[in-house]
């Protein structure tokens, strides 16, 4: 079996380390960029100190405090030693909502067992309606009661997705509680009135959770310990702005209001950690909170998403505000990705490739056991989730269209560029220069789009590509450098993370042999280019016993195989000059 944990970054140095970053725009103030791997580049600014949470520029001027001064008042760098990944996975809220039940979630989880653990699928996460009784805000904050429509438990439920080899995941709104009789049982625990009524009454439940009392705390470790007793291993815990908001608001009702609400606020974070340990994935969630940095492993940073192109934009509205927290401070949560119907095909791919660029934590919330084939095809181009990390350390207010992702694995350095189309109404263009994105002005540029297929062929200082409306490309870029070389694989957004294992280029007999990590009967495509002026053609190719499929073209060519299990496959190329007409 393969397992998320099996995707880890290879080639890397040991985080936390010093990284290459922009601390602001460059010239072209619509290019959003990232790294994986490690990625230089000309167009970074400086280098950011993670450990001393410093930015040294070229020039030479030093810069205290960065994410500090942003307002990550408990900075510190992400501890990757129990989750060096973000999270992948499904979410059961937006294909069911409250109306969720046993059988559904079980139904999903055999699907995700059969057609996408094998690309790095791991978390099954069971959203709002397992718990208490009713629907709506705050009347069924209730942890102590599971609801009728999972007659076997939960904790069976659990055993469920885990015999399936999936991890399984819980949400909660864990400072809220809306049942007065467990208020009544847990004396010293909620903010409450002198007269023994609610302080608070919000979405968060009818009752919140007094942050300044050691009671809360122990009442906080004995929930979670019963969730992990349970079996669950991923915890999204809900309204967290709106405790953070409350706690300010209603301090002088505290037991013990000595700290200030956000230092309070951490004091409850702290108890659930202690209960779940290290090992156990904790995200914050509906907004951003902040003050849970250092203690949460990821966070949701925005509202919820719909399944329409302006749920689309609520999640790349967070991703342009809050990218620069992501790999770094924690994993930034945007939202589940969403491909259905009513949105288009191309909207899906945009969708898709908003999610594979950035390697945002990426869970699917779709209903997976009817989603379209064209979808699914889709979803496996992106999952799992990369290590990717921004150059850009600093929010945007604007949505910007050329995304940039830097790619350094396996002597292979190349970018794989998101061009956007945000109009839903009109398709546009858009002109990419390479001096923008650092890539030599001296040096043609071969260029492949991916979602598409296909070999555009090479340029020499930029070129401009059309987006149809609500769409957008995805094209490699990959400088000529006199060789043969590898430009593209099918298997994932990033074309050849985490697939691509070993590549060697043997310059006696034009040959390349690598080892791919191939899914079982997923066609895997590896795509060649040839330099510029000179041609050749693929005399003989084996992946090891299988079956290979050649197209040779005017300057570039191809290699598909087959695996009836997902293996580590060893192949060769040898190719073979031939005149140029």
């Amino acid at each position: 079996m393969i397992r998320h944990s099996d995707f880890v970054i290879r080639h890397s140095a040991q985080w936390p380390h010093p990284i290459p970053c922009r601390t602001r725009d460059g010239q072209n103030r619509d290019l959003f960029v990232m790294v994986l791997g490690d990625a230089e580049t000309p167009i970074a600014d400086g280098v950011f100190h993670t450990l001393q949470d410093a930015v040294k520029m070229k020039d030479g001027q030093a810069v205290a405090d960065y994410y500090r001064t942003l307002g990550i008042r408990h900075y510190l760098p992400i501890d990757k030693s129990c989750f060096p990944l973000p999270p992948s996975g499904w979410c059961s809220w937006y294909c069911y909502y409250q109306d969720v039940d046993e059988d559904r979630i079980r139904a999903n989880a055999l699907w995700i067992a059969r057609n996408l653990k094998e690309y790095g699928a791991e978390y099954v996460q069971i959203d709002d309606g397992w718990q208490g009784s009713g629907h709506g805000a705050g009347e069924n904050r209730d942890w102590t009661t599971v609801d009728r429509r999972f007659p076997g438990g939960m904790d069976r439920l659990a055993g469920y997705i885990r015999d399936l080899g999936l991890k399984p995941g819980i949400w909660l709104a864990p400072h809220g509680q809306s049942n007065q009789e467990v208020v009544r049982r847990n004396s010293g625990v909620f903010l409450l009135m002198p007269d023994g009524s609610s302080a608070s009454d919000t979405w968060a439940g009818k009752f919140l959770v007094d942050p300044s009392s050691l009671e809360s705390h122990e009442y906080l470790k004995t929930l979670f310990d019963s969730l992990v007793e349970w079996g669950y291993d991923y915890f999204k815990i809900d309204g967290q702005p709106v405790v953070l908001a409350e706690y300010a608001a209603r301090k002088s009702l505290m037991k013990n209001p000595a700290e200030d609400a956000g230092l309070l606020y951490r004091r409850t974070l702290e108890a659930v950690r202690a209960a779940i340990g290290p090992g156990r994935y904790l995200l914050g969630c509906w907004g951003t909170p902040l003050e849970g940095s250092g203690i949460m492993n990821g966070s949701r940073t925005g509202g919820d998403v719909t399944p329409a192109w302006e749920g689309f934009k609520t999640a790349l509205q967070v991703t342009m505000r809050y990218y620069y927290l992501h790999n770094i401070v924690w994993y930034c949560d945007p939202d589940v990705m969403l491909l259905r119907p009513p949105l288009t095909l191309d909207q899906a791919r945009a969708w898709a490739t908003l999610q594979g660029l950035t390697g945002q934590a990426l869970m699917a919330s779709d209903e997976l056991t009817s989603l379209p084939e064209d979808r699914v095809r889709i979803l496996k181009r992106v999952f799992p989730a990369a290590g990717v990390r921004p150059l850009d350390l600093f929010p945007s207010p604007a949505f910007k269209r050329t995304w940039d992702l830097k790619i350094n694995n396996l002597g292979r350095s190349y970018d794989v560029v998101g061009i956007f189309n945000y109009d839903e109404a009109r398709a546009g263009s858009v002109w990419i220069r390479w001096q923008d994105l650092g890539l030599p002005e001296d040096t043609p540029v071969h260029v492949f789009d991916f979602w598409n297929d296909r070999y555009l062929g090479y340029r020499g200082t930029g070129m401009s590509l059309e987006i149809p409306a609500s769409a957008c490309r995805v094209v490699t870029l990959l400088p000529d450098n006199g060789e043969i070389q590898l430009i593209s694989t099918n298997r994932h957004v990033t074309q050849g993370w985490p697939d691509l294992l070993s590549l060697q280029r043997r310059q006696e007999g034009n040959a390349c042999a690598g080892t791919s990590r191939v899914i079982r009967n997923d066609p895997y495509k590896l795509t060649f280019v040839f330099p510029v002026g000179r041609d050749f053609m693929v005399g003989k190719a084996t992946a090891r016993d299988l079956p290979v499929k050649i197209d040779n073209h005017r300057g570039w060519a191809e290699v598909q195989f087959i695996s009836p299990e997902t293996a580590d496959i060893d192949w060769e190329v040898i190719f073979i000059s031939r005149d140029w007409v």
